[in-house]
């Protein structure tokens, strides 16, 4: 397993793409369910608040850093990560990876209209993709338990090896964490936003938007009224405790 590192208490694991995937086919091999984390600024900002968010983190058998905010702001104050692991990046290699080894994929979230576009979209890019299966869940706050249980069901009937889940963060974090084990399932990645960027129902940000860190203004562009609070309160809540922290360090090494 690989070694963590804390960015301002939360812990991402020193990864790139690559070794995820290679220790993904290691969760498939031993069977046992795992937890794979994505977090940003944003979700940083929330665990300093959100408890529950932050004991999902410190279990899930992986947290990777999924935006270049995490990558510069750790270098800053002496925290280390090899690099970006962006969720829609994330999806893409899982997908081709399942595709080369046979594995079986569901994907759980979104609407039917847009999970009928991802269909079409994953068979046309990896046509031998062996999709398990797709659900819409209800879209509320919390899945009941009824809804749980024709999810395990459905789940259970497909026997999938990689679960994707777009409920939105911290919902599919936390959902993730707390069914993990009726799941069933070797691995499972809460992907957000990663259904409509595979789908095409939103258009990702230019790969210079992407590289230079600034796919986060990009996607605020795009939808202002639904990111706003995210991006603009998230990134001031994030840099804030990341000055502090740098702060911090500096007065530490004048000494």
């Amino acid at each position: 397993m690989f070694s963590d590192v804390h960015l301002l208490g939360i812990p991402f694991h020193n990864v790139d793409l690559s070794e995820v995937i290679d220790q993904v086919k290691q969760f498939i091999a031993d069977g046992t369910p795992r937890q794979i984390c994505l977090g940003n600024a944003y979700t940083v900002s929330l665990c300093w608040k959100d408890l529950d968010l932050r004991e999902v983190l410190d279990g899930a058998d992986l947290v990777l850093a999924d935006g270049m905010s995490i990558v510069w702001g750790g270098r800053l104050i002496g925290v280390n990560l090899p690099c970006r692991v962006a969720g829609p990046d994330l999806a893409e290699a899982l997908c081709a990876l399942s595709e080369q080894f046979g594995y079986r994929v569901f994907f759980l979230g979104s609407t039917p209209d847009n999970l009928a576009k991802l269909k079409e979209i994953l068979l046309k890019k990896w046509p031998k993709l062996q999709l398990a299966g797709m659900y819409s869940p209800p879209m509320c706050a919390k899945l009941t338990a009824q809804d749980n249980q024709m999810i395990f069901n459905e789940l259970h009937l497909t026997k999938p090896d990689i679960l994707f889940v777009g409920m939105s963060t911290p919902k599919q974090e936390k959902w993730i964490a707390a069914n993990l084990k009726d799941l069933k399932v070797p691995v499972s990645v809460g992907i957000g936003a990663a259904f409509d960027f595979l789908s095409g129902r939103i258009q990702r940000a230019p790969l210079i938007f992407q590289k230079s860190g600034l796919e986060w203004l990009y996607r605020l562009y795009c939808e202002p009224r639904r990111l706003w609070k995210r991006y603009l309160l998230g990134n001031f809540i994030f840099l804030s405790h990341l000055g502090a922290a740098w702060i911090k360090l500096r007065l530490r090494s004048s000494k």
